[in-house]
């Protein structure tokens, strides 16, 4: 083995690792109001990149409540929100991380039959994601 692969493991393996951000006061502060006004993918990608380090409790539930309001009321915008989980692939599983046991049922059950009936078939791979995380959480209520 050359000396520059053992040089690259040997660093992989024993460096130190990068803490994740801490959600300070002021974030938590600006977090918690941002959610209660996320109206848009866009907003909630904007939310999502600058807050995702305090995504728990209240904030964690807002931002679900955020995801089934525009899948259930706003189902059109769903390229919106394909484009921008193209961009950043881990965007899309936070999404689908937020089709959880806090939102309602009802909820949960339209966003399941919207994604059965109305996805325009290139995004069916996505629908298919939605449909199952939203009968998941179904499931788990």
């Amino acid at each position: 083995m050359n000396k520059f692969v053992i040089a690259f493991l040997m660093a992989a393996f024993f460096s130190p690792k990068v803490p994740a951000a801490e959600c300070s006061k002021a974030d938590a502060d600006a977090a918690e109001y941002t959610v209660d006004h996320l109206k848009t993918w866009s907003s909630v990608y904007d939310n999502y990149v600058r807050y995702q380090q305090c995504d728990e409790g209240s904030i964690s539930e807002g931002n679900s409540e955020a995801v089934i309001r525009l899948l259930v009321d706003h189902w059109n915008e769903l390229p919106t929100f394909k484009a921008l989980a193209k961009q950043n692939p881990a965007f899309e599983d936070w999404v689908l991380s937020h089709i959880d046991t806090t939102l309602s049922v009802a909820d949960l059950q339209k966003a399941i039959d919207i994604a059965k009936t109305q996805c325009p078939s290139p995004d069916a791979e996505l629908c298919a994601k939605i449909s199952a995380a939203a009968f998941h959480a179904s499931e788990e209520n």
